[in-house]
Parts: structure tokens; C-alpha cells; sequence
């Protein structure tokens, strides 16, 4: 992509192959930059949700995880939930290549989160960190994640969000347009991708609005963990 621009989300398609396209520039740097943006914290955030997973799943069925990137929580999971079998998505080629080759993924498969390939009820969780404000239908993403989750399966998504209190969002939003850019230029990437991802963040619901999306889909909201100050949500919620 010459230029990235504002996408339509009613327009599916396209933004399913615009979002790849940015992802496959943007892949061999991301890690590092996410890193910078969030000053270290990102894994503990991982942690964070590795710890609620581990309190629901059942470790005789596998977990997926969707648009894994470079493999970040299922390198995690290897010393923190080492009984959890990670099958590691995304819609990137990239993506899953740095992902098998670093070691970081076990197993690897490309798919988009909007149709899942797989039979009913064969999963014991479906994982995700920073990928929820990328998807064109949140709610088809969660009826497709509700069909494949096994009788008290767990969903457990890590994302951005905007802070309730005014002064922490100018400020973070003020950060996040600095540190974006910044952390591009230091590592070599695409600025304008960055831009992007910058923009995203106005496309996450709010928690409230979340949980309910998430209970119209079926699902029974467990966990709901606010952390550095509202800017991160982690979302834990159970088919009963």
C-alpha cells in the first residue's frame, strides 16, 4: 500500500485485505515497537490474561489464538502454561512465518477470524491481545467463537481502550500520537501504518458496550480487568 487511509468497515472484504497488507510491512518491527509504545508492560499484560485462561480452560482441547503476530503469548504460555497446545492464527504470512521460525509457535495456520474453519464445539479457549479493533464484525467474530468453544469454554481478549476519565484520554491519546510515530522512525517502519493503528484505537468499544456484545453473543461475562489507568481491558467470559 502506497497509502494508508481512513477504511470502511461496512466494506468488509477490504478491510479484511487492507489490515493484511499493513500487517506483512509493518510484521518484523512490531513486536519491538509494541514494546516501545507500552514501555515493557505489554507482557505482564499477556501474563495477565495467560492467568485468567488458565483458571477456565480445559487442557484436553487446544486454545486458539487469533491474529497471534510474531507468536507473543503462546512463547509466554510455553513457561506459563505449558499444558495449554497453542494453535496460533493469523491473517499475515509474515506474521506466522517469524512466529514458527523464532520457536515461539508450535503451530501455525492462517485464517481470517470472521470464519473459522473448524467443527463445532472443538476448542477449550479463544485468546487474542490487540486485535479486537481490527476486525470488520465484532459480532460475527463472536457468534464464530461461541460455535467453536466447548460447553464451558473461555474467550479471553486482551485490547486497547479508551479511558472514561477526560484528562487520562487527551494524554493518552496525545502520547499514543507521539509514540507511534517515534517508535516507527527509531525501528524503521512505516510510519503511516502507525497512524493507523493510532486511528484504530477510536474503533474499540467501550468495556461496558463489550460485555454487552458479548452477552448477546451467548457468552457470560466473568473478568473484566481495567489496567494502566483504562487505556488496556482484558475480557474474560465463559460459555455456560
Amino acid at each position: 500500500m502506497d497509502k494508508l487511509t481512513p477504511i470502511n468497515k461496512s466494506d468488509a472484504d477490504k478491510w479484511r485485505k487492507d489490515v493484511e497488507d499493513m500487517f506483512q510491512e509493518i510484521a518484523d518491527t512490531y513486536e519491538k515497537i509494541n514494546t516501545f509504545i507500552s514501555m515493557g508492560m505489554d507482557k505482564g499484560w499477556r501474563l495477565k490474561l495467560l492467568k485468567r485462561l488458565k483458571h477456565y480452560y480445559d487442557p484436553s482441547h487446544p486454545v486458539l489464538d487469533i491474529g497471534c503476530g510474531p507468536g507473543s503469548l503462546s512463547a509466554l504460555a510455553k513457561k506459563h502454561l505449558p499444558e495449554a497446545r497453542f494453535l496460533s492464527s493469523d491473517i499475515c504470512p509474515r506474521f506466522l512465518e517469524i512466529a514458527a521460525n523464532s520457536g515461539n509457535a508450535q503451530d501455525v495456520l492462517r485464517l481470517s477470524a470472521s470464519d473459522l474453519p473448524f467443527k463445532n464445539e472443538c476448542t477449550s479457549a479463544v485468546t487474542s491481545a490487540f486485535v479486537l479493533r481490527n476486525l470488520p464484525d465484532l459480532e460475527r467474530f463472536y457468534k464464530e467463537c461461541y460455535r467453536i468453544l466447548r460447553p464451558g469454554g473461555v474467550i479471553a481478549m486482551l485490547d486497547l481502550t479508551q479511558p472514561k476519565f477526560k484528562p487520562i484520554s487527551f494524554f493518552h491519546s496525545l502520547y499514543m500520537a507521539l509514540a507511534l510515530p517515534l517508535g516507527a522512525k527509531i525501528y524503521g517502519s512505516r510510519i503511516e501504518a502507525y497512524e493507523y493503528l493510532d486511528r484504530s484505537i477510536k474503533n474499540c468499544l467501550a468495556p461496558q458496550d463489550m460485555n454487552a456484545l458479548l452477552e448477546k453473543c451467548g457468552f457470560t461475562v466473568k473478568h473484566t480487568d481495567s489496567l494502566c489507568l483504562g487505556t488496556v481491558t482484558i475480557y474474560t467470559a465463559v460459555k455456560e
